[in-house]
């Protein structure tokens, strides 16, 4: 018959179960606040080292987590057109004569020796355009940011001071004689072109497609470009077809036009014709 233990042992036995139950609890405790107050905060993006973390588990104000955003999708190329000193340089020695002999060899066929387009649906006028505007869009054509197989590799055979020589060409001739077609479009648009539409964030076209040639660098003017050149332009930007515009701008403004607005915008500047006096 088993001895039955007397009460002291009982009490022993007892004592070392309530001690080992009491470490195990406690370092369950202690492993758990670790991994609060230290381990996780440290392996989050930005969690800095042991204080850093244990402050922010604790609330102290001033060591708040920086909030990190996920990785941006890959995006279309861009244009690569700074305005540096010495690009703009390059533009100012650029010769209209070299530029005619470049012309005449490889863009006139489309542009026309007057630098109007030849093709009214796709090919824009270049004439008394912008110099920064067409080597912009010649520099884009190069390097990809704007595509179009006919102008790649007419672009891609150009060094820059070429580019520079063929903007300054067609820069100098006289424009196409025509006005805005302000007969033929809705007060509407009329003041989308002159006032713009604040609340959604729509400056005025004029603001920078004007005949002054007021708006940043490489923003063409587009009074007498053909109407359904500009069109497609204004549904490929809205779509992102067409990405080369710095810091987004023609993209965020050509989504919140609608259809038949970009519609009339392209009859407005496609403009009618002028009389010719003699």
């Amino acid at each position: 018959m088993a001895a039955i233990p007397d009460l002291p042992e009982i009490a022993s036995l007892e004592r070392s179960w309530r001690r080992w139950a009491t470490l195990l609890i406690l370092g369950f405790f202690a492993i758990a606040i670790a991994l609060a107050l230290i381990v996780l905060p440290t392996r989050e993006p930005g969690g800095g080292d042991f204080f850093t973390a244990l402050c922010r588990a604790l609330g102290i104000s001033g060591y708040e987590a920086i909030p990190t955003l996920p990785p941006a999708a890959t995006a279309a190329p861009a244009s690569d057109v700074v305005w540096t000193g010495d690009l703009r340089r390059i533009l100012a020695s650029a010769s209209k004569q070299r530029g005619a002999a470049i012309a005449a060899d490889n863009c006139a066929t489309c542009h026309g020796d007057d630098g109007l387009s030849t093709d009214k649906d796709q090919i824009p006028n270049l004439a008394a355009q912008s110099d920064e505007a067409i080597f912009k869009e010649l520099r884009d054509y190069a390097t990809g940011a704007r595509v179009w197989d006919l102008m790649a590799a007419p672009a891609q055979s150009l060094n820059p001071q070429q580019m520079a020589d063929v903007a300054a060409f067609y820069a100098a001739l006289p424009p196409a004689r025509v006005a805005p077609a302000a007969d033929g479009v809705s007060i509407e648009i009329l003041r989308l072109v002159h006032e713009g539409d604040p609340s959604r964030g729509i400056p005025g076209c004029d603001s920078c497609h004007g005949m002054s040639k007021s708006g940043p660098e490489g923003a063409p003017f587009l009074v007498g470009h053909p109407a359904s050149y500009l069109d497609a332009q204004l549904q490929n930007f809205a779509t992102a077809a067409r990405h080369n515009d710095l810091f987004e701008r023609m993209r965020t403004i050509a989504r919140e036009l609608t259809r038949d607005e970009t519609h009339q915008l392209a009859i407005y500047y496609g403009g009618n014709p002028l009389p010719v006096y003699k």
